[in-house]
């Protein structure tokens, strides 16, 4: 999972993965360091526990007041700067364009970074709260994966093969959320109408037909 260590009370303890290597689970944590425990079932459950804890409160950095000062500022520098470059020259329009370039590439970057650390905060909780009928319905149907990308397909399938559940906190990083919503929504078709690919050609074609019957039927009348 991703790094959301900088709003927990101990960082250093912040869980991102783990793997299983001769009998033993190696822990990776977000300050760099690694611990290993022997491998149990119980161990492992303990780990997974507290990586969906630590997903469920996780946040975004909050934004310092320096970023929202920037962000109200940076549209004033410039042409600030442009007045006192005709009116002085010199040292004063070189700091203020430096302040411009810098707040031009550092707010921007920390908007986005943050965007996109809230798409994947609304993945851990969409996962969450769906994670046992993701893996319950996938064994039950093949046709689940229809629509989601290969490199979920790859996943859930080397899942899988090592007798894996699918879905789990710790390679929740290898789907997105379309990945997961495309999936839902394939359980619910699959529950309501047990759809296949054919059954879904069909109910394609049969809109395309409804206008030309309506005219055979127009037709007909006149």
């Amino acid at each position: 999972m991703k790094d959301y260590s900088l709003n927990f009370d101990d960082p250093k303890k912040f869980i991102l993965s783990y793997k299983i290597e001769n009998g033993k689970i190696i822990v990776k944590l977000a300050s760099g360091g690694l611990y290993t425990v022997p491998y149990s079932e119980d161990n492992e459950n303990t780990i997974i526990s507290r990586m969906e804890s630590q997903a469920r409160n996780a946040q975004p950095k909050q934004l310092k007041a320096i970023d929202k000062i920037l962000s109200i500022t940076q549209p004033l520098i410039l042409p600030l700067a442009i007045m006192n470059f005709v009116t002085y020259g010199g040292w004063f329009y070189a700091i203020m364009l430096a302040i411009l370039v810098e707040g031009a590439i550092y707010y921007p970057a920390r908007r986005i970074i943050n965007a996109i650390k809230k798409r994947d905060i609304e993945k851990l909780n969409y996962f969450l709260d769906h994670k046992e009928e993701l893996n319950e319905s996938i064994e039950k149907s093949e046709k689940m994966k229809l629509g989601v990308s290969k490199k979920a397909v790859k996943q859930i399938e080397l899942q899988k093969s090592e007798n894996k559940e699918p879905f789990n906190i710790n390679n929740i990083d290898n789907y997105s959320l379309s990945d997961l919503k495309i999936l839902k929504k394939n359980i619910e078709k699959i529950s309501l109408f047990e759809f296949d690919e054919e059954e879904t050609i069909l109910e394609d074609t049969n809109k395309e037909k409804v206008p030309m019957l309506k005219r055979t039927l127009d037709n007909k009348r006149k």
